[in-house]
């Protein structure tokens, strides 16, 4: 039996919020290195008042969210273990490094600039993926970027990115209510497994397949979460999944749709339903689409602007939940919260499949 702290979920809103203002500082901090880097002070929507306002509000209903999930049991309190404060404080002056060298690249519009260990791993990658998403320094495709990752997304988005990766447990729980035990998760694109991790400690005796496209990103994700076990680590994209038909109990991803084309969003959606077994799950964590949030439309419509996603605002008109119901899903539900939504879709039992919808 779970003990039970008094008010323990406003002492977890109350670190998720200090949390999160640390991150909104060294965001807040990051234009001043791009002036320095280009002469320019780009307009920031996002600085606006009236945006602002909203950003926080919604921000803030995302934490509070989070934090009554963990006193309700739905994922544990370690959810929110802090990493070495020593190492995080390490690892800023290499961000300021990167943002300085992101910044030159955003002015010369340059998405493509690969070099050393990045261009080796290249000929061996769809089209895509070939490509300095968000302008970051080779892409995917080096550990330097995989040791920054998380922390640049954490600063992107204000110290948010965990609570909203986290959205998707709850619908999970919905239709796996226990610990996990007999079941076979996969995740698509894991990165650097920092969904993984708070998926294992939710369903701590299910097993996990880890797959992901890059090289570095997978060695990175095995690095992190080495004390767990029943966890295997594959390379590969999710629209060519290397596993027989009907082996998984849940197939997920966390901010992948949106940098694919929508004929690898397809794709990536049929091959989920071919791998689960019937009544299994698919689930996803991604950014709102249009219909989704209309006061941060115009955060939509700066993201891709600010980032290189070429994929992003054809990702915004074509929703995902269409997506997963033209393939055969039922039972769809989401969670909305900030700037992310989880989707999750459910696989028809034996004997009740349906063929597509016609276009």
């Amino acid at each position: 039996m779970k003990l039970k702290i008094p008010y323990q979920d406003k002492i977890t809103l109350g670190y998720s919020l200090a949390r999160s203002a640390h991150f909104a500082v060294q965001q807040f901090s990051l234009p001043i290195f791009e002036f320095l880097s280009t002469g320019k002070r780009p307009k920031r929507p996002s600085l606006e008042p009236q945006n602002l306002k909203k950003v926080y509000t919604e921000l803030y209903s995302l934490l509070k969210k989070d934090s009554e999930n963990i006193a309700r049991g739905l994922y544990p309190l370690e959810v929110l273990k802090p990493e070495n404060a020593s190492e995080h404080l390490r690892r800023y002056p290499r961000i300021i490094m990167d943002g300085y060298k992101i910044s030159k690249r955003r002015d010369a519009k340059n998405q493509k600039d690969f070099q050393g260990e990045a261009e080796d791993f290249l000929k061996d990658l769809p089209d895509y993926y070939q490509r300095n998403f968000h302008f970051q320094t080779d892409g995917y495709l080096t550990k330097e970027s995989a040791d920054l990752y998380e922390h640049q997304v954490e600063i992107l988005f204000s110290g948010s990115a965990d609570a909203m990766r986290r959205l998707i447990i709850p619908l999970v729980k919905d239709v796996y209510p226990g610990d996990g035990e007999g079941l076979h998760f996969l995740e698509v694109a894991a990165g650097t497994g920092r969904l993984t991790r708070f998926m294992k400690l939710a369903f701590p005796k299910a097993k996990i397949t880890v797959l992901d496209l890059s090289y570095p990103y997978l060695k990175k994700a095995q690095e992190n979460l080495h004390e767990f076990t029943r966890m295997d680590f594959v390379q590969g994209a999710g629209e060519d999944l290397p596993f027989q038909d009907e082996k998984f109990d849940l197939v997920y991803s966390c901010f992948l749709f949106h940098e694919l084309p929508i004929e690898v969003r397809r794709q990536s959606v049929a091959e989920a339903y071919r791998v689960l077994k019937p009544g299994g799950l698919m689930g996803l964590v991604d950014s709102v689409q249009k219909d989704d949030a209309k006061d941060l439309e115009w955060a939509l419509e700066q993201f891709p602007v600010d980032f290189h996603e070429p994929f992003y605002k054809n990702y915004t008109l074509n929703p995902m939940e269409g997506l997963m119901t033209y393939r055969g899903f039922g039972n769809i539900n989401k969670n909305l919260g900030f700037f992310s939504k989880a989707v999750v879709g459910q696989k028809p039992a034996q004997g009740e499949e349906k063929e597509p919808i016609s276009s």
